[in-house]
C-alpha cells in the first residue's frame, strides 16, 4: 500500500451523520444544555460527549472527580 494511502486509512472521518432516539428527559436535558449556553443542540451534544469522554478517561487512570460547592465544601462525584 503506498504511504499516502496508509495515512488516509488511519484517519478517522471528520464527521459522521447519525440518527438517535432520546427519552423525554434526555431531550429536556439537551434543550437545557443548549439554551443555557447559547449553542445549538448538536454542539451541546458534542460537548456532553467530550466531557463524558474526558471524565471517564481520567477515572480510568485513577483520578477522582471533586466538586467544590459555593460554601467551599468539597465532595467526590461518584459515577454509576
Amino acid at each position: 500500500m503506498p504511504e499516502k494511502s496508509k495515512e488516509n486509512a488511519a484517519r478517522a472521518p471528520s464527521a459522521k451523520r447519525m440518527s438517535i432516539s432520546l427519552s423525554g428527559d434526555a431531550v429536556k436535558f439537551l434543550e437545557f444544555l443548549a439554551e443555557s449556553q447559547g449553542i445549538s443542540q448538536n454542539e451541546a451534544l458534542r460537548k456532553a460527549i467530550a466531557t463524558e469522554f474526558y471524565l471517564l478517561e481520567e477515572r480510568l487512570k485513577g483520578s477522582k472527580v471533586l466538586l467544590q460547592r459555593a460554601d467551599e465544601e468539597i465532595r467526590e462525584v461518584i459515577f454509576r
